[in-house]
């Protein structure tokens, strides 16, 4: 039999397929294994421009970021100059794009029909770029991240009709273009919230979103209406939710069945929030907090998450920051978890009889948990023997030990 060229004549959608599994370099370098393949990449649906596609210059920074850029608005430009085909996906990450090129590519992608499109920057000096005018025109998008940007919404925008995720990172919008943003994106069901609000009104009208990321610094009230809403993320930094309205946040987030309190959030629950608050999370499977386990407030606060949480699945808790020499918290027994099966626990720091009184109470309350797993940054023998010998609740409780390693939590 003679040999077969199984690669130079596959159907262009195939290659297409294969294409976009590789670097963007790697893929313009296809062009050499045939001449069916010279123009092939032309076509690829997806342009990912990221840090690795630029080696590194022997330069200095300032100078490796001028020659960094012009090379990717050199590249982009070609790029889409001989692009034939659409164009699904649109990322230029860790690069600060140049503005006037910008408007180019925009409406390159307007007749490309993007549906996926992000924008980052690695310039951390806190300053932005513009959106251009013309990104306005790109109405078949259902995928937006930009970072580090400044939003103005032209008044005749009538919103994103197809999107269903939307990331917004460190970003200068006002409050009614952002409150604009998300009502005009009907089948918005991912938004992520992060960076400085400035004492804004956070609103999200949005029936369809089901996950929502709000890490913020500043704000000054969220109003929810998201009755889909199953997941959500809230992260606090020092000065935030000291005049905001925590209670009528979580009074809207009763229907959901994840949820994640990061960074600072439960130091500011445990002191702005009444401790016998009622507010019930009959629907949540799964919890995750940051927090000082010594701490008699917090504790208190998360005893009352674990009352009105009774169908509890899954549980992590992150030992975040030092606990003070006085602080020491003995968590009596009283609740009993009917349905937790997995506890997850990191320990940063060195609390470790705070953190051991924690997970003697979780073992003695937990009858059918099945795994429970520790990390810690400190190894310490004597507590990993004490570990080991608590008692349990559940006859089927295994627990493993991580030292030095960080669980992805």
């Amino acid at each position: 039999m003679p040999e077969l060229d199984r690669i130079s004549d596959l159907p262009r959608d195939i290659k297409d397929n294969i294409l976009v599994r590789l670097s963007l370099k790697e893929a313009v370098r296809t062009c050499c294994l045939s001449s069916n393949w010279r123009l092939a990449w032309s076509s690829i649906p997806e342009l990912v421009y990221d840090k690795n596609f630029i080696s590194k210059l022997d330069a200095s920074a300032d100078e490796r970021n001028i020659e960094s850029t012009k090379k990717m608005v050199k590249f982009v430009d070609k790029f889409l100059s001989l692009h034939d085909g659409l164009i699904r996906k649109f990322v230029i990450a860790d690069v600060k794009p140049c503005s006037e090129s910008l408007n180019v590519w925009m409406a390159v992608l307007f007749r490309k029909r993007v549906e996926k499109f992000k924008i980052t920057s690695s310039d951390f000096d806190f300053s932005k770029w513009k959106v251009p005018s013309t990104f306005w025109n790109l109405l078949c998008l259902r995928e937006l991240v930009l970072e580090r940007c400044i939003i103005e919404m032209p008044g005749s925008f009538e919103g994103f009709k197809h999107l269903r995720s939307l990331h917004l990172r460190i970003i200068e919008i006002s409050e009614a273009d952002l409150t604009k943003l998300i009502a005009t994106s009907p089948l918005l069901e991912n938004l992520v919230l992060f960076g400085y609000m400035h004492r804004m009104n956070v609103k999200v009208d949005a029936p369809m979103l089901k996950e929502l990321h709000l890490t913020c610094i500043d704000f000054q009230h969220v109003f929810l209406r998201t009755p889909l809403l199953v997941k959500a993320v809230l992260g606090a930094e020092p000065n935030l939710w000291r005049q905001s309205n925590v209670i009528d946040l979580l009074n809207c987030l009763q229907n959901l069945e994840m949820l994640d309190l990061r960074w600072y959030s439960m130091r500011h629950l445990a002191y702005t929030l009444d401790l016998e608050f009622s507010i019930n999370f009959y629907h949540l499977k799964k919890l995750r907090i940051d927090m000082n386990v010594a701490c008699k407030r917090e504790a208190a606060v998360v005893r009352q998450l674990f009352h009105h949480a009774p169908n509890l699945q899954e549980l992590a808790v992150c030992q975040e920051y030092r606990a003070s020499a006085y602080e020491t918290e003995e968590w009596a027994q009283y609740t009993i978890f009917k349905h937790l099966k997995f506890v997850k626990i990191i320990d940063y720091f060195k609390n470790h009889k705070s953190v051991l009184l924690f997970v003697a109470f979780l073992l003695a309350s937990t009858p059918v948990l099945e795994e429970l797993h520790f990390a810690s940054r400190v190894k310490d023998p004597e507590f990993l023997e004490n570990l080991m010998q608590l008692k349990r609740a559940s006859k089927k409780a295994q627990i493993f030990n991580f030292p030095n390693k960080l669980l992805n939590m």
